[in-house]
C-alpha cells in the first residue's frame, strides 16, 4: 500500500502536457509526439504517484480507467474513493494529489492538452464529457459497466497505437479523430448512466457552454456582460446560473483563467511582466500587478524569481495562432 502524507499545494502553478511529460521522464519518450495527446498506463510507481512531486496543476483533461485495485485522491480538496471499473475525470487546472493506494492498482489514462480540446470539432463534447459528473454527481467519478469499459480501452488502445506511429501519412488527423470518438462514447454513457438530473438540460447546455468559450476569450474578455451577450442572456442570468451549478461566480472562473496563465508565464518564459500585462489585455501593468498580487499573495516579479522554470520557453496563449 502507498500512502502520501503530502498536503495538497496552494500553488497555482499550471503546466502543459508537454511540459509535464518532460519534467517527469525527460526527452524522447515517444518518437515526434507534438505534446497533445497521450496514453499512459498507471500503476503504484509511476505517473498518478507521481503527480504529487508535480509543483502545481496540469493543463489537460484526463480520463484514467480503474482496472484492477483501488486508490484515494483529493480533487480540489475533496477527498475521493476509487475502485474497479471507475473512471475518473479531471479538468484544467483541478488540484489532485494521491493520499492512498493499493499495491495491486492498475489502469490506463488518456490525457489531452487543453488546447488540443479546443482544436477539435468535438471541443462541445470534450467540455460535456469532462464536466457533467461533476455538475450531476458532485464528483469526477463515473463507474463503468463491462461493456461501456472494454469500449473506451478500445478506443485508447487505437489512440496508443497512433502516437506509436510515427511515419504514419495521417497520424495527427487519426489521433484528433479517434480522441473525438472517445468523447461522443463517453458522452453516450454519460447519458444512459446518469439518469436522475440535479439541473434542467437548458441549463446545464448554458454552463457548459459558458465553460467551453471563457478559455477562448478570457485573455481578452474580463467582464461578465461579454460572456453573457455570447450565450445571448443578461449578465444577471449568466451568474444565477453558475453560481447554482459549481457553487462560484463568473468573476472567480475567469480570474482563475487569468492567475493560471499569467503563472504559467512567470514560470517559463522570460518575457517581462508589462508584455504579460499587455497580452492579458490589464489596461496597465501596474493593474495586472495589483490583480496578480491580490489573488497570489506575492507580486509577480517575486513569483516569477521563485519557481520552477521549464527547459525551454513557452508560447503564451495569445501568440499561439500568431
Amino acid at each position: 500500500m502507498y500512502i502520501c502524507t503530502r498536503k495538497p499545494s496552494i500553488n497555482c502553478n499550471m503546466f502543459r502536457l508537454e511540459a509535464t511529460w518532460m519534467w517527469q521522464y525527460g526527452h524522447d519518450t515517444i518518437p515526434d509526439w507534438d505534446g497533445k495527446l497521450l496514453i499512459i498506463d498507471t500503476d503504484p510507481h509511476n505517473s498518478l504517484v507521481e503527480t504529487n512531486a508535480l509543483p502545481g496543476t496540469i493543463a489537460a483533461y484526463g480520463y484514467t480507467i480503474v482496472l484492477q485495485g483501488w486508490m484515494t485522491m483529493l480533487f480540489n480538496g475533496r477527498e475521493v474513493h476509487f475502485t474497479k471499473d471507475d473512471l475518473i475525470i479531471y479538468t484544467p487546472g483541478m488540484m489532485v494529489s494521491v493520499i492512498d493506494i493499493s499495491d495491486d492498482l492498475r489502469g490506463i489514462s488518456l490525457v489531452a492538452d487543453k488546447d488540443f480540446a479546443f482544436e477539435s470539432p468535438t471541443m462541445r463534447d470534450a467540455i460535456r464529457a469532462a464536466y457533467l459528473p461533476s455538475v450531476e454527481l458532485s464528483e469526477p467519478r463515473l463507474t463503468l459497466a463491462e461493456e461501456d469499459n472494454l469500449h473506451l480501452m478500445e478506443l485508447m488502445g487505437i489512440i496508443r497505437r497512433y502516437l506509436l506511429s510515427a511515419d504514419h501519412p495521417f497520424r495527427s488527423e487519426c489521433l484528433r479523430t479517434t480522441y473525438g470518438l472517445f468523447l461522443l462514447e463517453l458522452n453516450a454513457i454519460q447519458e444512459r448512466t446518469i439518469r436522475e438530473r440535479r439541473f434542467p438540460k437548458r441549463i446545464e447546455e448554458l454552463f457548459f457552454d459558458f465553460l467551453r468559450i471563457v478559455p477562448i476569450h478570457f485573455t481578452e474578455h474580463h467582464d461578465v456582460a461579454f460572456y453573457a451577450s455570447q450565450l445571448c442572456i443578461t449578465p444577471r442570468y449568466l451568474s444565477q446560473i453558475v453560481r447554482e451549478v459549481s457553487g462560484r461566480t463568473v468573476v472567480n472562473y475567469i480570474n482563475q483563467m487569468l492567475l493560471m496563465e499569467a503563472s504559467y508565464m512567470l514560470q517559463q518564459t522570460s518575457l517581462p511582466i508589462a508584455a504579460i500585462a499587455d497580452g492579458l489585455h490589464f489596461s496597465e501593468t501596474a493593474s495586472f500587478t495589483r490583480f496578480f498580487t491580490r489573488m497570489k499573495g506575492m507580486n509577480p516579479r517575486a513569483y516569477g524569481a521563485q519557481t520552477w522554470h521549464a527547459s525551454h520557453d513557452a508560447v503564451p496563449i495569445w501568440l499561439q495562432s500568431q
